[in-house]
């Protein structure tokens, strides 16, 4: 039916090309069909039909290779997930965190700028007191005299 090599290459570049597009090394599963090929061959010379159950055997084992890659790469796109999930809510919590003080010092800034209104306003007022009682004094004396 293929020839020895027509047989070996045909599974090798099957292998390759499946073993390539479920991300897997494809040149080691086509190195790997080709062993499995020569070592039928060699274990029975001239009868091909044991060779597909050992590649079929080859093709459950790459299956089993693609589902347990792909569950790593399933847990490491989830750790991603949660480590990005994670830096983002530090960054939000910082943020938050520089607000409340930003916030707190804008409070402290109006309580200060309250206290010297306040401060201001009594000057202002005991000046005006002052300058009242000197003002009845002077009056007290110029009437007095």
């Amino acid at each position: 039916m293929f020839g020895f090599g027509g047989g070996l290459f045909t599974f090798a570049a099957l292998f390759y090309f499946a073993a390539e597009y479920e991300h897997l090394s494809g040149w080691k599963w086509a190195l790997a069909s080709g062993a499995v090929t020569v070592t039928v061959k060699g274990l029975f010379p001239g009868s091909f039909i044991f060779v597909l159950p050992a590649q079929f055997g080859l093709f459950l084992v790459m299956w089993w290779a693609h589902t347990k890659n792909q569950a790593q790469r399933q847990g490491d796109l989830e750790k991603r997930e949660a480590d990005v999930r994670r830096e983002r809510q530090e960054r939000v919590s910082r943020a938050r965190a520089e607000a409340d003080a930003t916030t707190d010092w804008d409070a402290q800034e109006r309580q200060r700028e309250a206290a010297a209104e306040v401060a201001r306003k009594d000057r202002q007022e005991r000046v005006r007191l002052a300058r009242e009682q000197r003002e009845r004094e002077e009056r007290g004396r110029g009437s007095g005299t």
